[in-house]
């Protein structure tokens, strides 16, 4: 199909072309490469079979199927079916995240690093996914009650792994790293919302249970131990 700009049916024809390869391989609850279907009709369908979820997710597939054609024509690059996949998900989750702290308000999470009290460690974790298939990558500092750094990581991940999992992983990597050390009280700090409910919620069955199943595991280990959400402080 050429790569020119798409406008009305074209449009609906291009998106739905490449929404069949990647939606039919997922979780996409309907057949959506009928000739005669436009958005719409795509849209009502899923209501009618499917849940707001599987709406959501096609909205967003669809917008990550636009951007990586403009990639093709303005940046001679392209992702694959899994990839725009995974792109997709990402921004689906970071824009519910970033919803769930407007709702909650300024009061929800601190708005300065503290220290922890006397004989606690405070780990403060992060993760970073990037477009285009490059490595994910997570970051872990520990301080003591005087804020003074105890030890620390950066770590490369072995492939481009979704927001959540790599937020996931990145408590975790903090977490095997506190009990490496022998530390027995911590407080373990991440500005992923989603990442810190699911832990708290024990979600062991979702996309990131496998994770969460560890870090619950792990946290045995400690005597006293907090899981919090706070502010990205580098935004």
């Amino acid at each position: 199909m050429e790569y020119a700009p798409f406008v009305g049916k074209k449009l609906g024809q291009y998106v739905m072309h490449y929404s069949d390869v990647i939606l039919q391989r997922k979780e996409c609850p309907i057949k959506i490469c009928a000739e005669d279907q436009d958005l719409s009709d795509i849209a009502l369908a899923l209501l009618y079979v499917g849940t707001t979820r599987d709406l959501e997710i096609r909205v967003v597939t669809v917008w990550a199927i636009w951007y990586n054609k403009n990639q093709c024509v303005h940046e001679s690059e392209k992702q694959v079916a899994g990839q725009i996949w995974d792109f997709a998900l990402s921004l689906l989750l970071n824009y519910k995240e970033a919803s769930k702290l407007f709702q909650l308000g300024p009061g929800f999470c601190e708005v300065s690093w503290k220290k922890p009290p006397m004989g606690v460690y405070k780990i403060n974790v992060d993760g970073v996914t990037l477009e285009r298939g490059r490595k994910s990558s997570i970051g872990v500092i520990i301080r003591d009650f005087k804020g003074e750094a105890a030890t620390g990581l950066c770590r490369l991940l072995p492939g481009n792994f979704f927001v959540l999992e790599t937020e996931t992983l990145a408590v975790e990597a903090g977490i095997l790293l506190a009990k490496d050390l022998g530390l027995q009280q911590i407080i373990n700090e991440s500005d992923s919302l989603l990442a810190i409910q699911s832990i708290s919620a024990k979600e062991v069955s979702g996309e990131t249970g496998h994770i969460i199943q560890g870090i619950l595991s792990n946290l045995d280990y400690f005597s006293s131990w907090q899981i919090r959400h706070v502010k990205d402080f580098n935004k």
